[in-house]
């Protein structure tokens, strides 16, 4: 089986200057959200301008596939947009 997902960075995970949305072909099982982090997280160090999961092993962003807010449980499809958004916080 071979999946293609669309994955749309948000900075700061954009590394300025860089496109905003890239493809991903898998190849294999179906993948759940947190997979699909694990994958990125591992695989996509030098595409990422910021780290997916910190040095706690804790997630930096939330993700929307295809425009809704998605669980880390999401079996994600052939064709899904997968955009990265940061976790905003302030003071």
């Amino acid at each position: 089986m071979k999946m293609e997902l669309t994955i749309k960075l948000l900075p700061p995970y954009r590394i300025k200057g860089e496109p905003d949305e890239h493809t991903l072909r898998l190849k294999g099982e179906a993948i759940n959200l947190q997979q699909l982090v694990r994958h990125l997280a591992r695989e996509w160090k030098d595409t990422l301008g910021f780290p997916l999961v910190d040095n706690k092993e804790l997630l930096t962003a939330e993700f929307i596939v295809n425009g809704k807010h998605a669980s880390l449980e999401m079996v994600l499809k052939d064709g899904d947009q997968v955009t990265i958004v940061p976790y905003i916080c302030g003071g």
